[in-house]
């Protein structure tokens, strides 16, 4: 809804003198960003070595000590493993909706930070993002952690269907059959991305089903595009280039414009199959170190045709690679049509907002999208309820629309508002997004959508 002016004036919503565009983004040294291949082992050796934490744990401007609490984390060991010798402010804000954990982390702290954060994100105590966190928390007072019985039998039904579709596959010899299972790896992945973002569970050991490793997610996607998205620091931005080139960049030839129209499907087609080349390329250099148990799961799918099907190893196997192939087809399809990518939404080289509050950062970078926001299956399945999972990642899907209406008001407090988009403007959008090189000069805030977003 809009404001009037003297409200907007309140907010300093204005452009902002070009200078101050040309020289935005900069606070990143994208050195080993940009060394090939793209991971996220990389990018935490960048943070470790840009962040300033001194080989501990840095939140704001001060430095803590987690070494003795790793084991007694309550969402799991491997958040504190991954972070160690990093900022980890946005995630912290952004996972911990009570105030508990502030309070406990006072009995780690060890001395103030001797650097500057290398983030330009704000979390002041009146801005954005510090106060719908506070209306979220009174939403969910009393509302118990963890998924919903719904939310976990979706993903559970999808697991098994998996299997049973696979398994009709084989038995017979059913392409068609096997394009329905990968649709269902596809969903069932969407799914489990719902649950790797919460503490450690066995639902999201389903992602791996796809080749992808959950914990490869965890860095690449919740510590990296869930917490910078559409920027410098954005996996999903950068491990995608020249493929795929979603920032505004005016040196894009005209084949990297136009050329993700033509070649996207094939792209798409085969992505898992490269996660599979990843994780088995240093297993034939000799390095196993890095390999899981887990990585494993991907397995389960041709070992449930032969032992329920009795079919022979090379009949599963072919079965196999066409279901990947199909389930890495729908589930790019589904990803990169996530709500980020339309020459509307903001992306690093664009003009800023002037308010670098982080809620509203993530509110710049993302689109609802009415359809997917229908019921909690299709929500699920297509990275449903986006601007509220971006605001609090940790809350299982089941329970964002709880916290709509605290993210309606809080909008309105600050003449913030932002568009719904139907699925078709956002799968063309991504393409128009790619093609798009040259900056916005405009930032997120300067025209005020008139339309917000309402959930009851």
């Amino acid at each position: 809804m809009a404001k009037d002016s003297s409200s907007l004036q309140s907010l300093d919503i204005r452009m902002p003198p070009q200078d101050e565009v040309e020289e935005f983004s900069l606070w990143w040294n994208p050195a080993l960003r940009e060394s090939p291949p793209k991971s996220a082992e990389l990018f935490l050796q960048d943070k470790q070595r840009d962040d300033g934490a001194e080989g501990l744990w840095r939140v704001h401007d001060s430095l803590y000590d987690l070494s003795s609490f790793v084991e007694n984390h309550p969402g799991g060991s491997e958040w504190l493993r991954l972070t160690k010798g990093t900022d980890v402010t946005e995630a912290f804000e952004s996972h911990h909706v009570t105030t508990a954990a502030s309070h406990m982390l006072a009995h780690f702290y060890v001395r103030p930070a001797t650097t500057e954060r290398n983030s330009p994100y704000t979390f002041r105590e009146n801005g954005f993002y510090k106060t719908i966190q506070k209306r979220a928390r009174e939403a969910l007072a009393g509302v118990p952690r963890g998924p919903t019985f719904s939310s976990a039998l979706i993903a559970d039904m999808l697991a098994l269907s998996i299997v049973v579709f696979s398994v009709l596959a084989a038995v017979n010899c059913s392409y068609s059959v096997g394009a329905l299972a990968g649709l269902l790896v596809a969903l069932n992945v969407v799914t489990a991305h719902n649950f790797l973002h919460q503490k450690d569970n066995f639902r999201m050991y389903y992602f791996n089903l796809s080749f992808m490793s959950f914990r490869d997610w965890r860095v690449g996607h919740a510590m990296s595009h869930h917490l910078f998205p559409n920027s410098l620091l954005d996996l999903d931005i950068s491990m995608f280039a020249p493929l795929f080139q979603f920032l505004p960049d005016p040196s894009k030839t005209w084949w990297g414009r136009y050329g993700p129209w033509i070649y996207s499907p094939l792209v798409y087609s085969f992505m898992f199959h490269g996660h599979m080349f990843l994780r088995l390329w240093p297993v034939v250099k000799g390095n196993i170190g890095n390999l899981h148990m887990d990585d494993a799961v991907p397995l389960v799918i041709p070992f449930s045709m032969m032992v329920c099907a009795g079919v022979g190893a090379a009949d599963a196997f072919w079965m196999w690679m066409w279901i990947t192939v199909t389930s890495s087809l729908f589930f790019h399809i589904i990803a990169f049509n996530g709500a980020h990518h339309h020459p509307e939404i903001f992306h690093e080289g664009d003009a800023p907002r002037a308010d670098r509050d982080w809620g509203l950062a993530q509110l710049d970078t993302v689109r609802e999208r009415p359809a997917v926001n229908s019921s909690l299956f299709a929500a699920l399945t297509n990275f449903g309820y986006h601007g509220l999972h971006h605001l609090f990642p940790a809350v299982d899907h089941s329970r964002l629309p709880l916290i709509y209406p605290a993210l309606q008001k809080t909008c309105e407090e600050f003449g913030v508002s932002f568009a719904e988009y139907s699925l078709l403007e956002m799968y063309k959008g991504q393409f128009q997004q790619i093609a798009r090189n040259k900056p916005n000069p405009i930032p997120p805030g300067q025209v005020i959508v008139e339309k917000i977003t309402h959930h009851t």
